[in-house]
């Protein structure tokens, strides 16, 4: 055997043998997964009330713009 597969082999071993991880190495994760999915929660609760706004104010815009064409016709006829 040659050098080379040697250290193959040995890196085999040492990727077989791992241990499971432990507790604290499952917390970790499970905090990050959670972290992750909040931020990911927040920024599209986030873009939906930015869309219902920006809908509610144009939908606001096109009522003013009526009363004020309405209000403008009765001062024009009276």
């Amino acid at each position: 055997m040659n050098a080379y597969e040697i250290e193959q082999i040995e890196k085999d071993v040492r990727a077989n043998f791992r241990l499971p991880l432990s507790f604290n190495g499952w917390a970790d994760i499970e905090r990050r997964a959670r972290e992750e999915r909040a931020r990911v929660l927040g920024e599209g609760i986030s873009r939906l009330f930015a869309a219902a706004r920006a809908k509610l104010a144009t939908f606001a815009r096109g009522v003013r713009s009526t009363g004020a064409d309405c209000t403008d016709a009765r001062l024009r006829h009276g």
